[in-house]
């Protein structure tokens, strides 16, 4: 299995520009199909930018150690305190090819594609080790997702206070990034606005023990197709039962015979909300960087669903 997440996820960037039913076929073959999907994606690539190639010099942030990639969209400039989007690639793939989901976003935005800390295969990154599927592997699985989703935090934190703009941020990623994108909605809710993961779901070590009394909590808006067999719709079903009941507002929409793929409408779904994210997230309407989140009466407990039996 873990093997065959690698397959998909390490070519998903690259397969962008082909569609779904490459993206698909991958399962059948990888090796055949990824080098049909980087002859072809390079020659897509290199007609789409041969006038204007954007820059995809990778940046370090000290704070976290992580390397990223921004872009400026909605004829963003530099300075300009826009809303921040932070795109987590899944494993196996890397920031110069996941950026070719977003980086035609219609809306002004600081869009982030910070790059797994770990080698993954020939040229691509990982977040975190998968583990065996029994409770000591979803213990350590919880633990290292919890360790990448602080890394990225303290990234979060670093552009902030070097950007300003809006105090939360857009986050959004597919596969390992999805998972990711979960986390940091669960983990740090303060600041997150709206997370968007594209199949994924969160180990139930990682579900909130208690109601979060930040308000409002971050949107969740979930995207999962029904064929999934590598990470299965129920697993996402779960966790977005298990955020709901601790007051988050968690919607998951699912697509029939879409596997663990990006299908083109959910990648308008995924834009859409994208977009709608940002333009909610005006800066005169956001909190000044640093200040402290606004918070209200306390909410009283709600009992997550029980963890799947193993």
């Amino acid at each position: 299995m873990r093997g065959r997440i690698a397959a998909l996820d390490g070519s998903f960037g690259r397969a962008l520009a082909l569609g779904h039913y490459v993206v698909r076929a991958l399962a059948l073959d990888h090796y055949m199909v990824r080098t049909l999907v980087l002859t072809l994606c390079l020659g897509i690539a290199g007609a789409a930018y041969a006038d204007d190639a954007p820059p995809s010099e990778l940046r370090r942030d000290e704070a976290s150690g992580l390397q990223y990639l921004e872009v400026l969209t909605g004829d963003a400039a530099a300075g300009d305190a826009v809303p921040i989007v932070v795109g987590l690639h899944g494993l196996g793939d890397h920031p110069e090819s996941f950026r070719l989901l977003l980086d035609d976003l219609p809306a002004k935005a600081r869009v982030i594609f910070p790059r797994g800390p770990m080698p993954h295969g020939d040229d691509g990154f990982s977040w975190f080790d998968f583990q065996p599927d029994d409770d000591e592997g979803a213990a350590a699985l919880g633990q290292e997702v919890k360790g990448a989703a602080e890394r990225v935090a303290q990234m979060i934190n670093a552009l902030k206070k070097a950007h300003g703009g809006p105090d939360r941020v857009v986050v959004c990623g597919f596969s390992q990034g999805g998972i990711l994108s979960f986390e940091l909605a669960a983990l740090h809710p303060e600041l997150v606005a709206e997370a968007i993961p594209v199949s994924g779901y969160l180990p139930s070590p990682l579900w909130p023990a208690e109601r979060p009394k930040l308000r409002p909590l971050p949107k969740v808006l979930a995207l999962h197709g029904e064929a999934d067999r590598l990470i299965p719709l129920q697993w996402a079903s779960w966790t977005v039962e298990a955020l709901r009941s601790n007051g988050y507002d968690i919607t998951l929409r699912s697509w029939p015979n879409v596997s663990h793929a990006l299908s083109p409408e959910m990648r308008a779904a995924l834009i859409a909300e994208v977009v709608s994210a940002v333009e909610a997230l005006s800066p005169h309407d956001a909190e000044k960087p640093g200040a402290p989140p606004k918070k209200d009466a306390a909410a009283a407990p709600a009992e997550a669903p029980s963890p799947p039996a193993r």
